[in-house]
């Protein structure tokens, strides 16, 4: 089971991986640092069954941002219906409005305090994994 994590964020890619790392098992996480490598790494993967189970989004990103990168995937008929959960700094409302008209899974602030954090990643992660598991 794999999950594709769109953030440019060195250390926020490295606590993700550690806290999913460490509390599931059997996942495989595939990193982009940006929109048109999140695009690369969806269009090298053949078939459906080899897609993500779902898409954690951040917005604000080098080369192709996280709101372009959605509105590109939600048009693409290979894509449009991964589950993607927005993960950002972003508590603009314009930015969730944006990414709800296309029918996004989820939207989580990232919080500074580690603890909540862990929690918010491993809630998100763990419904997703798990609804990916109770469809095969």
């Amino acid at each position: 089971m794999k999950f594709l994590l769109v953030e440019d964020s060195k250390i926020s890619i490295l606590g993700i991986q550690k806290i999913i790392e460490q509390h599931t098992n059997d996942v495989d996480i595939v990193v982009a640092e940006n929109g048109q490598l999140a695009l690369d790494v969806l269009s090298d993967m053949n078939g459906a069954e080899s897609l993500p189970c779902f898409i954690m989004l951040d917005l604000n990103m080098p080369v192709m941002d996280g709101k372009e990168f959605l509105s590109i995937i939600r048009k693409d008929k290979r894509f449009g219906t991964i589950p993607v959960v927005i993960h950002t700094t972003s508590t603009n409302r314009e930015d969730y409005l944006f990414c709800s008209e296309l029918g996004i899974s989820g939207y989580y602030v990232k919080n500074v305090a580690y603890k909540i954090y862990k929690e918010n990643i491993l809630c998100i992660s763990n419904y997703w994994f798990n609804s990916f598991r109770d469809n095969l």
